[in-house]
């Protein structure tokens, strides 16, 4: 009991104390406020659906899509099935900054997939069901492109995150800034 009433020993674990503190309360509330802007890259909000939603809505076309593409070029269909796996993957392990690169990848082969076809008499049918699933898949990125995550993170991050102390306070407990989908 006497090594607690040294003094030095006593400031150490004061230090120890208050950094501990500091790390949680830095945690918890600068992180509770990072998971409120990445929330809304999940969540549908004020009438505009998320981006994940947009991204989900790719990959409904995407699948329609590769049903048209596999009655006609089998290796096609499965590069297309490939990138789309890949979204998904990207989807369901809720990394933002991985369904980015997984939706620019996926959308330079849904673009080869068109061209593919193109190459191909389609049906009218066929035609008809690609015409809407090339509509749904564009008009879902355009909605991806035009919506406001990415300002309402570099909003935060300008007027929270980058403040003093807060930054060297969410170093020092291991606090990352919000991703953009960028």
């Amino acid at each position: 009991m006497n090594f607690f009433k040294k003094p030095t020993v006593a400031v150490i674990l004061a230090v120890i104390l208050c950094s501990g503190i500091l790390v949680f309360n830095t945690q918890t509330k600068l992180g509770n406020e990072i998971d409120a802007v990445e929330d809304a890259f999940f969540e549908n909000v004020d009438g505009q659906r998320s981006i994940y939603t947009r991204l989900l809505e790719k990959l409904q076309a995407t699948n329609g899509v590769w049903t048209i593409l596999a009655r006609y070029d089998e290796q096609a269909a499965q590069d297309l099935a490939n990138e789309q796996d890949y979204l998904q993957w990207a989807c369901d392990s809720a990394s933002i900054s991985s369904m980015y690169y997984a939706n620019d990848d996926l959308t330079a082969e849904f673009n080869q997939a068109l061209r593919t076809l193109d190459t191909y008499e389609l049906t009218e049918d066929e035609q008809a069901d690609l015409d809407s699933y090339v509509e749904a898949f564009n008009g879902a990125q355009k909605m991806i492109d035009e919506n406001s995550y990415n300002s309402q993170v570099l909003d935060f991050v300008r007027s929270t995150y980058n403040k003093f102390p807060t930054k060297d306070l969410a170093e020092f407990a291991g606090v990352y800034p919000p991703d953009t989908f960028s």
